[in-house]
């Protein structure tokens, strides 16, 4: 038996509740208030009691992303607190950690080790998993005083990890008595664009492009089938495995629509339960104690130091249904919009100057391929512009020329005009774009609600898909992490005040 209680999102606290392993707590209701005005809060929404907080044994971190390594959160905790993550772990991360005074314990994948009463064993995520979750570590929890007893995995952000399957295979553990998979679908209604969503569902009207998930009749029962059907199918070792439906907890900031529909996960895994047999399917709520064996999960407790704060989450709710209903579409965020003519200048000066490093990675990727193919069947050779909206001047557009593999400027048109002109492009504005070569905001803070794009082909070769790429925490921590001193920054001024 594995006892394990859910903290939110991708959190978890892992084995005895007086001194547990945590995994990716956030231990506050948002994160990314120390570095911009949008924070994004974590969904069921949550009352924390911070002050009871039990020591853990150790502290795992997964991997970089804001949703799962949170400075302020360890900051809570004593220092004789081991935060143990993966080989692959970008050296920013384990910098900062060590800052704050914690000795960090960089464990190799397949190797176990014991905090407190559970053995945990990393693992490298799946073949095939997108660029930007190639540094998740997923974890496998069991009992440290019964290793052959069935445990708990955690299949993190990313397809299920090949080495475990193999291991699986083997015999080399047991199979996984439950099995935690991330419902990341982040479905949009008509009207509202989603990080990967398509302006050419706007302005170009084609019965034969696939619609994005949010525009999909049956957007719930594909969630439902991929999350638990591609999970089994991907090892024959879940077969008898149950499943909790974890994940996407978090608002982005639509702050007319509130939560994403099928984001409450409790409901999602009460569906798929009335479709299922021979297993048991649960959408833990914040605050569940939890028991997993091969007989079932159950849900057997509550935590005292952390719940779901209901009044918030009817008050999202409601939110939610009279959004739903007015049909109103959202329009795209300016996030640095304290602009003057000079510094939207000066921030299409800054873009310009890293245009080359853009254009590379473009080509590099699939997206580049697309681009290649149209120009070869005799489409113009700029595919793909990059509008940037300016409040105090005009706007700017630079199109990729796939012959110079270089970016030139071309005429600024209306964006449906741009968007039938061009086959791929992103719009954005230009402050917002600078501040991420900045590093004053993440790509992940922009995507979605202050930056849209339109593309041929599925949605992880998109434009946004390469910008997750190239300017994500894995190939530019020099600006991507920035984020974290910011938030050592207020850490440390926090301390001041109290001094």
């Amino acid at each position: 038996m594995v006892r394990f209680s859910f903290l939110g999102h991708n959190g978890f606290a892992l084995g005895d509740q007086d001194s547990p392993v945590l995994i990716d707590a956030i231990l506050f209701p948002r994160y990314g208030e120390e570095y911009t005005s949008s924070p994004v809060e974590i969904y069921p929404p949550r009352w924390i009691d911070r002050a009871s907080v039990p020591t853990p044994a150790a502290v795992v971190i997964s991997h970089e992303h804001s949703d799962h390594f949170h400075l302020p959160s360890l900051d809570l905790l004593p220092r004789n607190v081991p935060i143990v993550v993966g080989p692959t772990m970008i050296q920013t991360v384990v910098d900062c950690v060590e800052s704050l005074g914690f000795e960090v314990v960089r464990v190799p994948f397949g190797q176990p080790a014991v905090f407190g009463d559970v053995l945990i064993t990393l693992y490298p995520p799946g073949r095939g998993t997108v660029l930007w979750e190639s540094r998740v570590s997923q974890v496998y929890a069991r009992d440290a005083a019964d290793p052959d007893a069935s445990g708990l995995f955690l299949g993190i952000d990313a397809l299920v990890s090949d080495t475990f399957i193999d291991d699986l295979d083997q015999g080399l553990v047991p199979p996984p008595a439950a099995v935690a998979v991330s419902n990341n679908a982040q479905v949009t209604p008509p009207g509202v664009l989603g990080s990967l969503g398509n302006l050419k569902e706007f302005y170009v009207r084609d019965k034969a492009r696939p619609k994005a998930l949010g525009y999909s009749p049956f957007a719930g029962l594909d969630i439902v089938y991929e999350l638990l059907d591609g999970t089994l199918r991907s090892a024959e070792g879940f077969a008898d495995s149950h499943f909790l439906i974890c994940g996407g907890g978090f608002l982005k900031d639509y702050e007319q629509m509130g939560p994403f529909p099928f984001s409450e996960q409790k409901q999602v895994a009460a569906a798929a339960q009335t479709l299922v047999r021979k297993m048991t399917v649960v959408g833990p709520e914040p605050g569940d104690l939890i028991d997993a064996t091969v007989h079932g999960i159950a849900v057997v407790g509550r935590l005292e130091w952390l719940g779901t704060d209901y009044e918030r989450f009817n008050e999202l709710q409601d939110r939610r249904a009279s959004f739903l209903l007015s049909g109103e579409p959202i329009p795209m965020k300016h996030l640095i919009s304290a602009t003057t003519p000079g510094s939207e200048t000066a921030a299409i000066a800054l873009i310009v100057e890293n245009l080359d490093y853009l254009a590379k990675a473009i080509l590099l990727a699939p997206l580049g391929t697309a681009l290649l193919t149209l120009s070869q069947d005799g489409s113009p050779t700029h595919p793909f512009v990059l509008k940037l909206l300016c409040s105090e001047r005009t706007d700017v557009s630079l199109a990729l020329d796939v012959c110079s593999g270089r970016f030139v400027e071309v005429a600024d048109l209306p964006i449906g005009d741009a968007v039938r002109e061009h086959d791929f492009g992103i719009l954005v504005h230009a402050t917002d774009f600078a501040g991420v070569l900045r590093g004053d905001l993440q790509i992940w803070d922009i995507v979605g609600v202050a930056m849209w794009s339109w593309y041929e082909g599925p949605s992880f070769e998109s434009p946004v898909a390469v910008m997750y790429a190239a300017y994500g925490e894995q190939i530019r921590p020099d600006i991507a992490c920035k984020a974290y001193h910011a938030q050592l920054a207020s850490i440390a001024a926090k301390r001041d005040l109290v001094n």
